[in-house]
């Protein structure tokens, strides 16, 4: 899992916000801590948020982006 995470955030910034949103509603999103009209203090932390249950739910939602980041994840998830 750390190592097709790894992959998935070394992916092209292009490629990652396809995940992006705002949204803390969403069940699957690449988001950022940081806020600079907020915080007076940069604690900077980018993330990728999954929901993983029940798995056949969500698995669709997750990047597809590196090709086994599914697999991988999933596999470690059951």
């Amino acid at each position: 899992m750390m190592n097709v995470s790894k992959e998935f955030f070394n992916l092209p910034e292009s490629e990652r916000m396809k995940n992006y949103s705002d949204d803390p509603l969403k069940t699957t999103r690449l988001s950022t801590s940081f806020n600079v009209k907020t915080e007076k203090v940069s604690n900077w932390r980018d993330y990728l948020r999954l929901h993983c249950h029940p798995l056949e739910d969500y698995v669709h939602e997750w990047p597809s982006n590196p090709p086994s980041f599914r697999f991988k994840n999933y596999n470690f998830f059951i």
